[in-house]
């Protein structure tokens, strides 16, 4: 019997959903179709770089929540969207693939997404923080924090029901 890790499916679901962004989905960019895992500074120093592009980084979660028989976890991953703009315009890019983002997370309250696995239950998105292109990075750069809500179930072979 093989067990799906529901962190690893909703890990993969969230980088299948980056990569329905496209402007035939609706979107300003389609940076869907540049989508990356690991470390933004490798991914730039590809030979193959290519702009816009998104990559999913592991990122902060927050400590799980208890619930009977089973904890709600909270991953972390950090959206980082680049595009590759000089100081004097690379604003409206930048906003451009932020709002793409952002769009392409949008929680539903009080409904499941339609895109996450089973035990995935929700995402959380956090403030954006944009930076410019400088020395350091020639791109400009939009990080995103979110959160997937996963329930873990608990194996307790010899738990008695409290009375």
């Amino acid at each position: 019997m093989t067990m799906d890790n529901p962190l690893t499916r909703g890990r993969k679901a969230l980088i299948e959903r980056l990569t329905t962004i496209s402007v035939a989905n609706g979107y300003f960019t389609s940076t869907g179709a540049n989508v990356k895992t690991g470390w933004l500074n490798e991914q730039l120093q590809a030979r193959t770089v290519s702009f816009p592009i998104i990559v999913v980084q592991k990122g902060r979660g927050q400590a799980p929540m208890p619930g009977p028989m089973a904890l709600k976890a909270f991953s972390g991953f950090s959206i980082v969207g680049a595009v590759d703009a000089g100081m004097d315009d690379y604003e409206d890019a930048i906003e451009a693939l932020e709002h793409d983002l952002l769009k392409c997370l949008v929680p539903v309250q009080g409904r499941a997404l339609d895109w996450l696995p089973k035990g995935v239950t929700g995402i959380t998105v956090g403030t954006p923080e944009t930076f410019p292109p400088g020395e350091s990075l020639k791109a400009a750069t939009v990080l995103i924090p979110v959160q997937l809500h996963t329930i873990i179930q608990g194996e307790h072979l010899n738990v008695r029901q409290s009375r």
